[in-house]
């Protein structure tokens, strides 16, 4: 189970979206699903972060998420 008060750090740069979502869902201990392949290239440097916060530093503007069971939906606005 994931521990709620978990911090987390990011430094990526010129990374996949999907693969950064995948690695930071795995730290995370939780699970997620994408509606569409994003294809996007993120560059993200931050420290001590909530989930949810780095989660929305993660997410590029055209995209949300929503939780729902357990599971983070993510997708890209349309």
């Amino acid at each position: 189970m994931a521990d709620p008060n978990m911090l987390f750090d990011l430094n990526l740069k010129d990374a996949d979206l999907h693969q950064a979502l995948d690695d930071f869902f795995r730290q995370a201990g939780r699970a997620f699903v994408l509606d569409d392949e994003p294809g996007e290239i993120i560059s993200v440097r931050a420290a001590d972060l909530n989930f949810k916060d780095a989660l929305t530093l993660l997410l590029p503007e055209n995209f949300d998420y929503y939780e729902k069971e357990g599971i983070y939906h993510i997708r890209r606005n349309p």
